[in-house]
């Protein structure tokens, strides 16, 4: 869940000021979005869900969930946003969400192009306006190499592979839900800023700030934060429901002793039963052994890329 990197943006960026388009083919009809209102983000979120529907990383995407993931957590400040609209509404979207304080990078979303309008150029103009739009480094979300094209587009776009991420599908679990969470602990903050220097390798500017920034998201619940306090181990679980889907992302599982993580695992698929979601999801970096090993599968890998000269 953590972006990297960082270069500063120019005052007005800094201000939250929106770039000024630049045209990019005939009737292009791209234009940038300054604010992230209500029916925006409806809009963006329905797009994202059909396009990602039947693919490894299908998941529940609702309107809160874009702002929030678009949005720094930090600062406040929006998104570069550029959609692009046809006659039906939206037929496309990409965005940067701007580095946070202590971040190298920003995060690139998308683009994400209706499938209707796939093989029309659409993506690449829209990636082309906002890397143009903006000054800093970038990495992209997960590409699922499973996406027809997905990763061919950003290698035929110059982009290079900077790390790749597993994808694990398990299904909730029956059992006595033991295992302390942040709701549970006084200075939740402390703790969670503990473990990120002990175990997750986080830049030293970065890891105070880590609880605020998980706790922006709309996925975020204290009581979905388990601990292992006297090894000060943690699992972030975030769950999401919308109208057709459920599940419970396994984000991030910060332990040293193999005995812990997959206790906190176990613990978290309890977690999913008891909130009552269809899927238990996992994404790592690391060996899934520890996942596998409590019955989730691998479903699919993705990658992250970056543009040449900025890992």
């Amino acid at each position: 869940m953590t972006d990297n990197g960082l270069t500063g943006p120019s005052s007005s960026e800094e201000q939250g000021a929106v770039p000024t388009p630049r045209p990019t083919g005939p009737d292009a009809g791209i234009d940038f979005i300054a604010g992230l209102h209500a029916d925006m983000c409806e809009e963006l979120a329905d797009l994202a869900q059909r396009c990602i529907a039947g693919y490894s990383d299908d998941r529940p995407v609702s309107a809160s969930l874009v702002r929030s993931r678009l949005t720094n957590a930090l600062t406040g400040a929006p998104p570069v946003l550029a959609v692009a609209r046809d006659g039906q509404g939206v037929a496309g979207w990409c965005a940067v969400r701007r580095p946070e304080p202590g971040e190298q990078r920003a995060r690139l979303w998308g683009p994400v192009v209706d499938p209707a309008a796939r093989r029309s150029g659409l993506g690449r103009r829209l990636l082309q306006t906002v890397v143009e739009a903006v000054e800093w480094p970038l990495v992209t979300t997960d590409v699922p190499l499973d996406r027809d094209g997905a990763t061919d587009f950003f290698t035929r776009s110059r982009w290079e592979v900077l790390d790749t991420i597993t994808v694990l599908h398990g299904a909730p679990a029956d059992g006595l839900l033991g295992a302390v969470t942040t709701a549970d602990i006084d200075a939740p903050e402390a703790y969670v800023a503990t473990a990120a220097r002990r175990f997750a390798g986080l830049e030293a500017s970065f890891t105070d700030s880590t609880w605020s920034r998980w706790r922006d998201d709309a996925r975020f619940d204290p009581e979905t934060v388990l601990l292992d306090p006297p090894t000060g181990s943690l699992l972030l679980a975030l769950a999401q429901k919308n109208a057709t889907s459920s599940e419970l992302l396994l984000a991030e599982v910060w332990a040293a002793d193999e005995e812990v993580r997959r206790r906190l695992i176990a613990q978290a698929h309890i977690l999913a039963g008891a909130r009552q979601v269809a899927t238990v999801r996992a994404v790592t970096r690391l060996d899934p052994t520890d996942f596998v090993t409590h019955g989730m599968r691998v479903t699919g890998r993705c990658h992250t890329f970056t543009l040449p000269g900025e890992r």
